[in-house]
């Protein structure tokens, strides 16, 4: 089978790219805009990467030639219009996808909180996942809390602020809970939504355990130097403030930084975990995920 992926080259692609070549006979079409992006060592010969524009329908159509499954990982956070941004490459996807015959899409967004608390960058997920079923071709939609790899740059806030600040004064709001999950565990549940009879657009959300994020700054900390963050919430702590705090402790750009502090405020947690319902078993457990990864991080540093 071939399969298109569209968001390649970012570390959610790269991660499903070698996880399909190295665990299934399927064949890849990757995305690329540019050539700067294609990542270094990902040569195989089960592997294509063709350039793409989506702003250009004649170009999604090309790319999208000979494949029979769409994952769909684009996302245009940081991009000042990044909500109608998000909409309209949808679109144009989706449009390609039904001129071309794709059998199925596998889109990965976000768990969505009740519409009135959702922030913008998690309404832009909710509506990616309505444009891409508009088109009448079955859509699972995988919807994720925080994703940890060394490559995340949501999982890159939380070690930094951890491994930085092990006293921290934090918003209030971080007493919302939320379902982290390895980003290894959720690329190989996308692996498992290509044979998966998907009915209409079907919603799959996953997470591994559930915790405050305060609490999965604590661990991270204690991952990383053995005791836990001491974090300490105050009342009034402004959401453009969070956000410098996290550019300056993370180096994260203010505009990702405020989009995903807004995401913090409300409860991102599965109201029906189905991972074990499609791949049979249980993702890795959160502690052993962030000790793994800090060990990691340790050889990058």
């Amino acid at each position: 089978m071939n399969i298109a992926i569209l968001g390649a080259p970012g570390c959610v692609g790269r991660t499903i790219i070698k996880r399909f070549l190295d665990a299934s006979p399927h064949s890849i079409i990757a995305s690329y805009r540019t050539t700067e992006e294609i990542p270094k060592g990902f040569r195989d010969e089960r592997l294509i990467w063709k350039q793409v524009d989506l702003l250009d329908q004649a170009s999604a159509e090309n790319f999208l030639q000979g494949a029979e499954v769409l994952i769909y990982l684009v996302h245009s956070l940081g991009a000042k219009n990044f909500e109608q941004l998000d909409v309209r490459l949808a679109n144009s996807a989706g449009s390609a996808a039904k001129n071309l015959g794709i059998k199925k899409i596998i889109y990965l967004g976000g768990i969505v909180p009740d519409s009135r608390q959702a922030s913008p960058h998690l309404v832009s997920r909710m509506k990616t996942g309505k444009a891409l079923a508009s088109y009448g071709i079955p859509v699972g939609e995988v919807r994720a809390s925080i994703l940890l790899a060394t490559c995340s740059v949501s999982y890159l806030i939380v070690y930094y602020l951890a491994k930085r600040l092990p006293v921290m004064i934090t918003p209030r709001w971080l007493n919302s809970f939320c379902a982290p999950i390895a980003l290894e565990d959720a690329a190989g549940f996308l692996m498992a939504l290509v044979p998966w009879d998907i009915k209409g657009h079907e919603i799959f959300e996953i997470g591994s355990d559930v915790v405050r994020y305060a609490d999965l700054l604590s661990l991270c900390g204690k991952a990383i130097r053995g005791f836990k963050n001491l974090v300490i919430p105050v009342p009034l702590f402004a959401t453009h403030l969070s956000a410098l705090w996290i550019q300056l402790m993370t180096g994260v750009p203010n505009s990702v930084g405020m989009a995903l502090a807004e995401g913090l405020k409300s409860d991102t947690i599965p109201s029906r975990n189905r991972f074990r319902e499609v791949t049979g078993k249980d993702p890795v457990p959160l502690k052993s995920v962030l000790k793994e990864l800090a060990e990691e991080m340790k050889t990058k540093a």
